[in-house]
Formats: structure tokens, sequence, C-alpha cells
């Protein structure tokens, strides 16, 4: 994948020295307000209201999270030999769409004839998000003028398909870029080293603490009796994070078909390792379905309340069913990633 670098636009806003107002005129725009205020009202959805003040999102999005995973914190770097990353972190792309309601399922009763993967997708909010892949994935989705399956939209985002008349709608770049969002963040430092023929822009590791914290949450839902997030909530994931149990769901499961859960791993002695990688199946299993499997308790005695967590998140979310069922179908897709790559 090509290292090139991204242009920042710079603008500069010109600013005139606002001129002073006299109180008559001040008093004069009062009465203008007021009579505006008392002759005309404005209508407004309290449901879309209360939706947009409720959503939360974390400082990192899923896809850098899981590319901090990957990454080696001395070389800043990932492993030249990783194939699956790139598709992994399109799904996480989906994923992260529909936690902050841009997309979701298209409302057809028959959807259900077919497998969660070869479900369509919609969007259904084409607000700009602020985060620059995203928006660019937002942006092709909704120019396109048919509803393609969860599957079909993973693999045009990543260039894993045929269709020559799509072959635009391929993100490029995305590692670079997630890279250098991190930087920006204060996660990451950029640096510059020679590999023999050439040289590359790496990586490395600024802001460890934030990279622990990440793994913390990874552990706590693969290696504790009582999945706890409170305990491990900080200022890049807070503790009033929309969807924060589903959210580390999907985190546990994207490292896992991303092939970066073992570097999280490397911590723990052979015996937790297989368990916490016996518990990512298992998770991957339960909520890579729809609905999910929530009363599913672990005979690993591990994440015992995780199904009640996520039932009450659920329940006091403004999420849609076909929303979540949406997160289920993008974990089907990472849970047979073996057989698309």
């Amino acid at each position: 994948m090509s290292s090139s670098g991204l242009q920042r636009r710079r603008g500069a806003n010109k600013q005139s020295t606002p001129k002073p107002r006299s109180s008559s005129s001040f008093e004069s725009d009062r009465n203008i307000t007021n009579t505006v205020s008392s002759d005309h009202k404005i209508g407004y959805d309290d449901k879309d209201i209360k939706d947009r003040s409720e959503l939360k999102t974390p400082l990192l999005t899923l896809m850098e999270e899981v590319l901090l995973m990957g990454l080696k914190d001395k070389e800043g770097y990932l492993s030249f030999w990783n194939d699956n990353i790139s598709y992994a972190l399109r799904g996480c792309i989906l994923l992260e769409l529909a936690f902050r309601n841009k997309i979701s399922l298209v409302n057809d009763p028959a959807r259900r004839r077919f497998e969660l993967s070869d479900r369509l997708v919609e969007v259904i909010d084409a607000e700009p998000t602020g985060e620059v892949l995203l928006d660019e994935a937002l942006k092709i989705m909704k120019g396109d003028e048919s509803n393609l399956s969860v599957t079909n939209w993973i693999d045009l985002l990543s260039g894993e398909t045929w269709n020559l008349m799509k072959i635009n709608y391929q993100l490029k770049q995305v590692r670079e870029r997630l890279a250098k969002g991190l930087v920006d963040k204060g996660i990451l430092r950029t640096e510059r080293k020679n590999f023999f023929l050439f040289d590359m822009a790496t990586h490395p590791v600024a802001d460890k603490l934030s990279k622990e914290y990440i793994k913390n949450r990874i552990l706590s839902l693969l290696v504790t009796r009582t999945t706890d997030l409170d305990s491990v909530a900080n200022d890049q994931f807070p503790k009033d994070t929309s969807f924060r149990y589903l959210r580390t769901i999907s985190l546990v499961c994207g490292a896992y078909a991303a092939n970066v859960l073992e570097n999280v791993l490397m911590s723990l002695n052979y015996d937790k390792r297989d368990q916490a990688f016996a518990r990512a199946d298992e998770i991957l299993a339960d909520y890579s379905e729809f609905p999910f499997n929530l009363s599913h308790q672990s005979p690993l005695g591990v994440g015992l309340n995780l199904g009640q967590e996520v039932s009450t998140e659920i329940e006091k979310s403004s999420a849609s069913e076909l929303q979540l069922e949406l997160v289920a179908a993008v974990l089907s897709v990472f849970a047979r990633m073996d057989s698309i790559l």
C-alpha cells in the first residue's frame, strides 16, 4: 500500500472588526426577534432531537482501534504477512457508521429469506461525521443508486471485486490514513525508516497508555468473570459512550478477524491465552446471528453478565432493530473471513 502523504487544505477566513452598535439597535433587534418568535412556530421531531443529543461517540473509531492493536509499538508498522486486516477494516467502517446512526438494513420483510451478510444496506442519515474515511464511505454509499448487500459493500470498499463499473468505490490508503489520523489525535508519531531499497513512513506509538486502555477493554470481555467496562473507562472511551458493550464486542471480533488479537494477548500465559481465543470464538458466534444470543453462558466461566449488559444497553439506546441486525451481519462476515479471503 502506498504511503504517500495527504495534502491538508488550509484556508484563512478574513475577519473584519465589528462596528460598535448603539443600544437602540440592540433594542430594535430584540423587538424583531420577539415579533418573529411570537408569530412563527418551529416544527421539530422530539425523537430526532433526542437521538442526536444522546449519541456519544468515543475519541477513536473502531478502525483506528483495530489498526492500533496491530501496530508494533516501537517499529510503528503492521506485520507484512497480515492479509486480513484490510478487509476487516472495511467491515469496521460499516460497523462505525451503524453505531453513528448513519446506515441501516433495508426494511424489507423478505430480507429474512437471505443470509445476514446478503441483506441490503441503505443510508439513513448522510450528514458528515467529521471523520474523513467515514464521510468518504458514506458519500459513496449515498451516491449509489442501488441498495447493495453487506458483503457487496465490504468487497467494493476493499477493492475485492470484479465489478469494473464500481472499481472507483475502493477506499485507497486506508491504513496510512488511519495512522495519520491517530497522529493528529496524539496517539502515534511519524518517523521515516530505511528498509534496504526504500524509505517508508512508520508510526510508532507515542501514547502507550491509550493503547493499554484499549487492551484492558478487550481483556475485560475475554478473561474476566464479570465484564465491567466502568472500571476501564477513560477520556477516550467515557462511561456515557453510546453502545459501549456492542462497540467493545465489535472491537474484539474486528481484531480477531484482522489477525491482530494475538498482539493483545501476548501478556497472558499460554492457558489464559487459549482461553481468551476460545472466548473470542464464542462472542463471534453469539453476535454474528440475529437476534443476538444474549442468553448464552460461557462454559469457560468468563463474561457471565455480558448478555445482560448488552440487553440493557439495547433497551436504553435509540437504535432500530435494523441497525442492530446490520451489526450482526458484519460480524457474520468476520465469522467466515477464511472462506472469503
